[in-house]
């Protein structure tokens, strides 16, 4: 598997089994990093149905901003996020389409299923995982308000069709996690001043977000080691 499709699986699954209910620090960072591009001007939230916004959070994490523009259909809005990829050329919606690792699916439940490909409006997206013996394994962010996987045959009624990204065009632009930034910055590594957020932003990330976040570690360290708690 392509390395950079393994990079925005491995992203994805880091949310499965962690707390995503509004108000939890993982929807906050899946908000936070759909908010570092704000595709179409939108402004997420965490009260938003966030299924769209949790892909959009993956490309951004995994690539950063400057890649996930220019090769992921960015979007809090599943039909904005096919035109968007069918604009990029990368939408594929025949049933004898055989999806891979890293590949978006779309979802329509209102399919009623007499029989042709599906072509409603759709209503929900997750990551494809993997396909094994004729069945798709997808990760997929507010299923039940969660980060869950969900298992459906190849061909099921309700794939609208896929987003295929281009994963072998384009080099990983963050070679850094979320949280080797934070270390970096934290050890005094990136510098301080202007130095330190131009490095930040070249990672990929935030730097008042990053900055914001690296300084409560820091107090919470220097209480700990202090014995106040």
């Amino acid at each position: 598997m392509n390395d950079n499709r393994k990079r925005i699986i491995s992203v994805a699954e880091s949310y499965i089994g962690i707390d995503v209910r509004p108000g939890s620090a993982a929807r906050k960072d899946i908000v936070d990093n759909f908010n570092i591009v704000k595709p179409q001007g939108y402004t997420a939230h965490i009260t938003d149905d966030w299924c769209a916004e949790f892909v959009t959070a993956c490309a951004v994490i995994a690539f950063g901003k400057k890649t996930a523009v220019s090769y992921f259909p960015l979007s809090a809005s599943c039909p904005v996020m096919i035109k968007v990829a069918k604009a990029k050329s990368i939408w594929k919606e025949k049933d004898s389409y055989k999806p891979q690792p890293g590949d978006f699916v779309l979802f329509d439940w209102d399919d009623p299923g007499k029989g042709g490909d599906n072509r409603g409006t759709p209503n929900h997206v997750g990551i494809v995982q993997k396909v094994a013996d004729g069945d798709i394994y997808t990760i997929e962010g507010n299923f039940h308000d969660k980060v869950s996987i969900r298992e459906f045959p190849i061909n099921w009624r309700y794939i609208r069709g896929f987003v295929c990204p281009l994963y072998d065009r384009f080099e990983i632009s963050v070679k850094l996690s979320r949280d080797d930034v934070l270390k970096a910055v934290i050890s005094g590594k990136y510098g301080t001043g202007e130095k330190q957020k131009k490095r930040i932003k070249d990672a990929g990330f935030d730097p008042d977000q990053i900055r914001t976040e690296a300084a409560k570690i820091k107090k919470l360290t220097t209480e700990v080691l202090k014995g106040k708690y």
